[in-house]
């Protein structure tokens, strides 16, 4: 082999071949050893962002399942519809009508001075409450638009309600135990400035849909003046339960019949004197028809306490 000629020197591939292979092998060496540098380097990326892809999806998962059982659980939570019922029937519990079979064996005095305390009661839950109404300037008593008193006939009867009654409804003067003028020119009734202590407040303890049927399970939870008892802390539980049929029309269950419930008070309900005078008076029963109906209001948050419902 002829030697190679450098301008400083003679470099022999023979004698110094074994420079060249050892330095080939130095060089792959670090060939291989920036590429599995770089390969590991993208595989660690690739993991990290698998790590979080995963994370995001298991995160997602929980909170469509999350949202699917709460869906559920609202579906058969019906707090908020027990409450509107409650309210709804408070007025007629109150006066604790008779069972019936269908509207035409209704009291009409007793649907006319329901519509009238329901009239109050939704008075009171709106804002500016009572104070929002004007006054009779010579009892002071508050002036109810004869409308809204239709109003809560229409909710609680439906459209057309005369049609089912044994008579009639019409805006004027009626008496029960009390009496409630109606003022043709102002159009409105004159809530009394006194009013009857209510025997029961209600309480919704099931609401059952079938065939196009709502039947609504109520216990009548006795007043304290209802047992003979002042004591603010008496027992809360129905003394007796009612079943309220509503039926559907259209899209809205209206009130059809009335009807002794399957269910039973448990021992411990309280018993009701029937001999004590439930006609008592307030001297100002639109404060307590207020208390009714904040007590309604919280009834969602806590248990009620056991307080005279006013009406």
């Amino acid at each position: 082999m002829l030697p190679l000629w450098f301008p400083d020197r003679t470099f022999n591939f023979r004698e110094n071949r074994g420079v060249f292979h050892k330095g080939g092998k130095n060089l792959m060496a670090n060939s291989y050893s920036a590429e599995d540098h770089e390969r590991s380097r993208r595989r660690r990326r690739r993991q990290l962002l698998g790590a979080v892809i995963c994370i995001l999806i298991l995160i997602g998962i929980i909170n469509v399942v999350t949202g699917i059982f709460k869906s559920v659980a609202a579906l058969f939570d019906d707090t908020e519809k027990k409450l509107e019922y409650e309210q709804k029937l408070q007025p007629l519990v109150m006066m604790d009508p008779l069972p019936f079979e269908s509207l035409d064996q209704m009291d009409v005095n007793q649907l006319r001075e329901y519509s009238i305390w329901a009239s109050v009661a939704a008075a009171q839950r709106a804002p500016g409450g009572l104070d929002a109404y004007q006054r009779d300037p010579d009892t002071q008593g508050v002036l109810m638009p004869g409308l809204e008193v239709e109003a809560q006939l229409v909710s609680l009867l439906g459209p057309g309600y005369n049609d089912l009654l044994s008579e009639p409804i019409v805006n004027s003067s009626f008496e029960t135990d009390i009496v409630y003028p109606y003022l043709e020119e102002q159009k409105a009734y004159i809530i009394p400035v006194t009013g009857q202590v209510g025997l029961y407040r209600a309480q919704v303890t099931n609401l059952q849909r079938k065939d196009g049927k709502l039947r609504v399970t109520v216990g009548y939870v006795p007043t304290a003046m209802m047992l003979g008892d002042y004591n603010p802390n008496t027992s809360a539980e129905p003394s007796k339960y009612m079943d309220y049929i509503f039926e559907k029309v259209d899209r809205e269950y209206y009130l059809r019949k009335l009807e002794a419930s399957e269910t039973k008070p448990s021992s411990s309900a309280p018993v009701v004197d029937p001999e004590l005078d439930t006609d008592m008076e307030f001297n100002n029963p639109m404060s307590a028809i207020a208390d009714e109906v904040a007590m309604d209001d919280s009834s969602s948050e806590e248990q009620p306490q056991e307080e005279p419902a006013t009406e």
